[in-house]
């Protein structure tokens, strides 16, 4: 008996681990044309598909739909004061420090595989437009300068009219490892529960 606990613990520990070292797989693609809207949200592991969504996602059943009027019921509820808002600002700047590890051990975490951007970009003043274009631009110069091979960005102002259009295609990969380890450890420190527990509500 004791080796058969034993053997279905160390499976579950298996599993786990499994889950926290090998990738998982994230591909997104959304394009917007004039008033349509569409794409393609995937996430795999071992080449599984754990979850796929379509953009905009299709038809709420009736147990969505009531789950979404409590969420709203519960929402309205809750009364953001100014002492409550003080508070989860001093909360936020106590926490700050481990939300930064964990930010860190995300982006540590993550390997872009493909990124494919293509926007026409229009604003309500040709100056606004131009402006925005410029900074986009000298942030499109600086990821090819890291990663030279991967991304694929274009950005096409247009100065006669206010629009937003185009398709993004995005492929990544994320390990569970360290950004959970992070977690964890971001758990243990009171300011971090406090705060969870006061934007619950």
């Amino acid at each position: 008996m004791t080796t058969i606990l034993l053997a279905i613990f160390l499976t579950i520990v298996c599993i786990i681990l499994s889950f926290l070292i090998i990738p998982f797989q994230l591909s997104l693609w959304f394009s917007k044309k004039d008033k349509s809207l569409q794409g393609d949200m995937k996430i795999s592991w071992l080449g599984l598909t754990l979850i796929k969504r379509r953009i905009p996602s299709t038809k709420k059943t009736q147990k969505e739909e009531k789950k979404e009027k409590e969420e709203k019921k519960e929402k309205e509820k809750q009364k953001w004061d100014r002492e409550r808002i003080e508070k989860v600002l001093s909360l936020f700047n106590e926490s700050w420090p481990c939300m930064l590890q964990i930010l860190h051990s995300l982006m540590d975490s993550i390997k872009i595989q493909e990124i494919r951007l293509n926007l026409q970009l229009g604003l309500e003043s040709p100056a606004d437009t131009a402006i925005v274009t410029g900074y986009i631009w000298a942030f499109t110069a600086s990821t090819r300068y890291i990663t030279p091979s991967i991304p694929d960005i274009s950005i096409h102002p247009d100065f006669e009219k206010k629009i937003l259009d185009g398709f993004l295609n995005l492929k990544l990969k994320i390990r569970l490892y360290r950004v959970t380890k992070e977690l964890i450890r971001a758990l243990t420190k009171k300011p971090v529960r406090s705060l969870i527990s006061e934007m619950r509500g």
